[in-house]
């Protein structure tokens, strides 16, 4: 065989070695990863009722945990989660410490930018506690009326921007248990908390079984519908390709909407608030 002939086989072999190698770096996916370990590994809280919380038998609990559990079982792999604080939730991701993150987060631009955002798994609205008796005069569906009225909740909340941003006077709380904000609005040392309908609905019943005469309720004036994605890193898109059908088969066989009942207390929060629905939207990009 001439040489030419022999370098020209040895070149093709190298070739193909080369392909191969290639074509096998690239099936080193995020989900192949995950796959081949056989765990997934969630970033969440921990400490937010009703989403992610140790219940009284130390176990951890909640719609964002329990969906998590259902969707790992469907896809074959363990569970793993991780305790992460909010400021942590998107640095486990880029740092691989997690998987993905679950934290209640709102599917917005500026995030799905930098990550791989799923289709809503829990949809939301915000909405105020007011005083039961009406002296709030809080009525107005556009927040028209929130101007001069004292607004009670966390200092730089999406909400208290809202608030802010309808003229609003802040009274800002700092690592206070939730009652005392109810009995202030209750004694009129503030008009209204703005925060997350559902979850505040689930409080202002506990509340209220606990307390039938205490003077507060949930207004029905509803603004700013959010919807809620699992993030995740956006080096590839394999992860995201599992993730969203699995949640979309619990979408459709209800087993989601069981889970939203089991914890929101019979709120079903798998549908969009504002299906069929005018709710304003207040934009707070101009709000500090």
């Amino acid at each position: 065989m001439h040489k030419s002939v022999k370098w020209l086989l040895v070149s093709l072999s190298a070739l193909s070695l080369t392909a191969c190698a290639t074509t096998q770096q690239k099936q080193v996916t995020s989900w192949s990863k995950i796959e081949k370990k056989g765990v997934l590994t969630v970033a969440t809280p921990t400490t937010y009722q009703p989403t992610s919380y140790y219940n009284d038998k130390n176990q951890l609990v909640g719609y964002e945990v329990d969906m998590m559990k259902e969707i790992g079982k469907r896809l074959g792999v363990k569970v793993k989660f991780v305790e992460t604080g909010f400021d942590q939730a998107f640095t486990s991701i880029d740092s691989g410490r997690a998987d993905l993150s679950i934290n209640n987060f709102d599917i917005t631009n500026k995030r799905k930018a930098k990550y791989n955002m799923s289709i809503p798994y829990k949809y939301g609205v915000g909405g105020m506690i007011v005083r039961a008796d009406g002296s709030s005069r809080l009525v107005k569906k556009d927040l028209s009326d929130w101007k001069g009225k004292k607004a009670a909740g966390a200092e730089g909340t999406e909400y208290m921007k809202v608030a802010k941003k309808q003229g609003a006077t802040l009274v800002s709380y700092d690592n206070v248990a939730n009652d005392v904000y109810l009995k202030d609005v209750a004694l009129g040392r503030t008009d209204f908390i703005p925060n997350d309908y559902p979850a505040q609905k689930l409080f202002v019943d506990f509340m209220k079984r606990q307390n039938p005469s205490i003077n507060v309720k949930m207004s029905d004036v509803l603004y700013n519908p959010t919807k809620q994605g699992i993030v995740m890193s956006k080096k590839d898109q394999s992860l995201l390709q599992k993730i969203n059908p699995v949640i979309k088969a619990m979408m459709s066989d209800g087993s989601l909407k069981a889970i939203s009942e089991k914890y929101y207390a019979g709120q079903d929060l798998t549908k969009p608030f504002d299906k069929g629905a005018k709710i304003p939207v207040i934009k707070t990009n101009d709000v500090e």
